[in-house]
This record gives structure tokens, C-alpha cells and sequence, in this order.
């Protein structure tokens, strides 16, 4: 009996011990002032559709919402309440923003005004009351380049909270790394500057690492195939039959979907290479027939490009797309269409394409 009691009491002082070691819990936090990290939502966290009509491809919508939330926000919690300064950027993009939060998890969102704390060149710090650090807040704004409401959700993750003064210029790393792309060290001055900056802020494409694109690094069948079922919003499923398609890498179900909606075909019967570059003339036949797909009809808006040391069996898709402004002398390496496709090529493409044809 009393060896079974010192069991019991070394169980209850090791509990004991280790409860007392154990971090207090993010969400418990005391009264203070905290910069967090934002987290940006498309898809409904409850329902995992969009609200706006837009893109079903959440990595899409992620990059453009992620665009226009700052990635900290402060986070002021006293017996009153809890207060939260975010940053909306973009701002001179945006008008009629419309502010709700969450009242209870899966519940109702209400309505809430907020005041504009401090603008900036083309950021506004906007202040407003929250249930909890953690609720979800729904944005509905206009976008004057999309030309059409945008709804979106964010939050904050108690998790990431650090002490600060409540001053929001003092948790950014940088206030000039407004996007996504504004990360990326090596497109600086590059001629596809502007289209790499596209693709990547519309969720496109990701850097090569965080702070890298690689502009000038070919660009295979595989990750082409990849991006335009990227950039199309639906589901994205299928086993590719293709004998060199390896079925659990990243683009199989990329190549199965392109290749089911006559979008793509294989090198041979059974092969599609793809991990081989891709060419100018690939990847603007590759357009042209997705276009076909999602029943998208070209303008002229150039002249017809030159046609030197195009194959025969593209031909036709290369005027197409060289009218229709996709592709230019620039994005293939001065009409050499047998040359292979960089990365900084392709955004240019699919920027030209895009901006053009894809509300």
C-alpha cells in the first residue's frame, strides 16, 4: 500500500511538473498590444468555395488576396476588447471595402465599421473591433483592374503573437515588400520584369525559392502544364497514361487533365517527356488549344509574326497566338520557336494572355 501510494505521488508531481513546463497557450493571451502574422483565405473557411464568382483554384486566389493583406497585424487586447490594425495594400487598386467578422466559429458574420488610421502611398492601416484574436474576417471590395467585386477571408494567428508597441510600421520587415514578387532578388531590370511580377502575384507561379525566380532557367513540359491547370480554377484530377508520367509526381494529374481535354498530346503514343524542355512554338500551340478549350476567342492586336523555322504542325497556332498578342519576337528568343522556353518566356506569355483574354 505504501509503495502503491509514493507511485501515485511521483505520477501526480511529474504531472504536475510537466504542466508547469508546458508554454502557455497562444490563445490565452493577456492584456497587451502584439503583432501577429495574417492569414489570407479565398476559398470560404466554412465552405471551401469562393464567394465572388471567381477562380475554384485556391492557390490562384490565395496569391492574388495575399497581395492585398499586409503580413502582420496588430493585435490590441485589453478588458474592453480586442482592437486589430491590418494594412490593405494596393489601395489605390480598391474602393467600397466592406468589413464583417465572424461572431463564433462556423457562425454568422456581422457587419462592422472600422476607421482608417493612417494611409499611405498606396497602403491604408485599418482599425477595428474583433470577438477574438483569431476571428475570421470576410473583405468585400471592388478591384478597379478586375473590374468586379472581390470577396475574400483573413485572420490572424495568435500562435506567431509577439509583444510590440501596436505600431504596425514596426512589425514589417519591410514596407517596401507589398507582394509577393517584391521578394524576389534576381528580375530586376530583367526584360519579363513586369510579366514575372504578374505571374507570381497572381499565383501563377512561385518562386525557385524565396527569394529566387530563376527568369532564365528552362521551363519543362511538366511545370507548363502544371501552371495552366494552375490558372484554369477547377479540380484537378486524373492518372496520366502516359508510360513516362511518374504517377505521383506534382504535374501527373496537370498532364492527365490537359491530355483528357485534348489541351496537350504525348512526344509518342505513350511517352509525353515530362521533364524535357519545352519549346516557343510548344507552348504557344499549348495556348491556343487551351484557349480552344475554355471557349476563348482571340483579337488581333499585332501583326502576323514571322514564320522562319516554325514546323509545319505549328503554324497555324503560332499566327494565332502572334496575332492575339501572346506571343512576341521577345518571349521567343527572336522567333526562334525550336529554342527552349524560359521561365521569364512563359510569364510573359501567360501575362500577355491573362491581361488579355482572362477576366
Amino acid at each position: 500500500m505504501k509503495d502503491l501510494f509514493k507511485k501515485m505521488t511521483s505520477v501526480i508531481l511529474s504531472l504536475t511538473i510537466f504542466i508547469t513546463l508546458m508554454p502557455a497557450s497562444a490563445f490565452a493571451l493577456n492584456n497587451g498590444k502584439y503583432t501577429m502574422d495574417t492569414v489570407t483565405h479565398y476559398l470560404n473557411p466554412d465552405t471551401g468555395k469562393t464567394d465572388d464568382g471567381g477562380t475554384q483554384n485556391a492557390e490562384l486566389g490565395e496569391g492574388m488576396c495575399r497581395s492585398a493583406v499586409y503580413e502582420k497585424a496588430v493585435v490590441e487586447k485589453s478588458d474592453d476588447g480586442i482592437s486589430i490594425t491590418m494594412r490593405m495594400l494596393l489601395y489605390s487598386n480598391l474602393s467600397d471595402i466592406r468589413f464583417a467578422v465572424q461572431e463564433s466559429p462556423k457562425g454568422a458574420y456581422k457587419d462592422i465599421k472600422y476607421s482608417i488610421v493612417k494611409e499611405g502611398a498606396d497602403s491604408a492601416d485599418i482599425k477595428f473591433k474583433a470577438p477574438k484574436e483569431d476571428s475570421y474576417v470576410r473583405v468585400k471590395m471592388y478591384v478597379a483592374p478586375m473590374g468586379r467585386d472581390v470577396c475574400f477571408y483573413w485572420n490572424c494567428d495568435p500562435s506567431t503573437a509577439v509583444s510590440s508597441d501596436g505600431k504596425l510600421e514596426n512589425a514589417q520587415r519591410s514596407v517596401t515588400a507589398k507582394t509577393p514578387a517584391d521578394k524576389l532578388t534576381d528580375i530586376n531590370k530583367h526584360w519579363a520584369e513586369n510579366a514575372v511580377r504578374d505571374c507570381v502575384n497572381k499565383g501563377l507561379f512561385s518562386g525557385t525559392t524565396e527569394i529566387t525566380f530563376s527568369p532564365d532557367t528552362e521551363m519543362t513540359r511538366g511545370m507548363f502544364v502544371t501552371v495552366l491547370g494552375r490558372m484554369s480554377g477547377e479540380n484537378i484530377s486524373g492518372t496520366p497514361t502516359f508510360a513516362d508520367v511518374d504517377k505521383g509526381k506534382y504535374y501527373a494529374p496537370y498532364i492527365a487533365w490537359a491530355n483528357a481535354n485534348g489541351i496537350v498530346s504525348g512526344t509518342s503514343d505513350t511517352t509525353f517527356q515530362p521533364d524535357a524542355p519545352i519549346t516557343c512554338e510548344q507552348a504557344a500551340v499549348i495556348i491556343a488549344r487551351y484557349s480552344e478549350y475554355k471557349g476563348i476567342s482571340y483579337e488581333e492586336k499585332s501583326i502576323s509574326p514571322s514564320l522562319t523555322g516554325v514546323s509545319e504542325w505549328a503554324k497555324d497556332n503560332v499566327i494565332k497566338a502572334g496575332k492575339a498578342g501572346i506571343i512576341t519576337k521577345q518571349n521567343t528568343n527572336g522567333y526562334n520557336y525550336i529554342s527552349s522556353a524560359t521561365r521569364a518566356d512563359v510569364a510573359s506569355m501567360l501575362s500577355n494572355f491573362t491581361n488579355y483574354y482572362v477576366k
